[in-house]
């Protein structure tokens, strides 16, 4: 099985792929989807499963970041991950029951720090691929471990991923596919709000724009993105952050990124980056 995040372009493309099933997780942002004309999309916590040979079109719109599984069809059947999809209701789409969101999020953070630990090795002080134990602290060794191991088998992946198609409630029908596609008026504000985002915005505004009642922009946003207005601003925030750290030719100091974020204050900008990645902003910048 072969993991790995990816950004789409806005540029709509196709194409298939005969010797895996593919899953596409939503990390940030939103892909549009059309799987042998059933017209969808991933966001939030809606998930794609593309069967293998399965004609497939796409495209994002503005910032995004997913996670790819393509999984060999021998290790989906026989772990079981195919039977499970199925359950659920062989639909090219699913919405992830909020009590199990939790697992797709450990999936993602998992397979990110495993990202990083591989980028760490490659950049190794002994120039080997070895990282230098006398240089991590003995609770990082530990977790470097735990993470490499457990994501490096594919058995756990898959069975991780099956229980959340297992257990997940929300059942797709065709009908509901009609209805799992972001409305117009919520795309426009999601364009709108990436380009502002180092400007003050509340739900107020929000709403305004969409021409609807502040309860039903929180239900379009449960519905169709799986979380609420601010904490989905919070995160497009905390991934440009990320975008602009990681990037070795950005040398905006630290202060000056906070405020092109939306953050006025610095100190709280480093507390919210250390809550959502795990390490502080400026640990991510000296690994760049």
């Amino acid at each position: 099985m072969q993991t790995s995040f990816r950004q789409y372009r806005s540029e709509a493309a196709s194409h298939s792929h005969d010797d895996f099933h593919q899953i596409i997780i939503a990390d940030l942002g939103m892909l549009e989807l059309e799987v042998e004309g059933r017209g969808g999309c991933v966001s939030g916590r809606r998930l794609a499963f593309v069967p293998a040979g399965d004609t497939h079109a796409y495209r994002a719109l503005g910032m995004n970041r997913f996670l790819v599984l393509d999984v060999d069809i021998d290790l989906a059947a026989q772990t079981g991950l195919e039977r499970f999809w199925y359950q659920a209701g062989a639909s090219p789409y699913l919405e992830v029951g909020a009590g199990y969101a939790g697992h797709l999020t450990g999936l993602l953070q998992g397979l990110e720090q495993k990202r990083v630990i591989s980028r760490i090795r490659r950049f190794s002080p002994d120039g080997q691929g070895r990282l230098q134990s006398e240089n991590l602290s003995l609770r990082h060794v530990a977790g470097i471990a735990v993470c490499e191991n457990t994501f490096a088998d594919d058995a756990f992946v898959c069975k991780t991923l099956g229980e959340v198609l297992c257990h997940s409630a929300a059942m797709q029908t065709d009908k509901a596919d009609a209805g799992s596609m972001i409305p117009m008026r919520l795309q426009r504000l999601l364009a709108w709000i990436e380009l502002r985002l180092s400007e003050p915005i509340g739900v107020t505004e929000m709403a305004k724009i969409t021409a609807q009642s502040e309860s039903a922009l929180f239900a379009a946003f449960q519905k169709h993105l799986g979380t609420t207005p601010m904490r989905w601003l919070g995160e497009q925030r905390l991934q440009r952050a990320y975008a602009m750290l990681n990037d070795p030719k950005n040398t905006m100091p630290l202060g000056d990124i906070a405020r092109e974020v939306g953050f006025t204050d610095q100190s709280a900008f480093s507390r919210a980056f250390s809550r959502r990645f795990g390490h502080a902003p400026i640990a991510l910048r000296r690994r760049t």
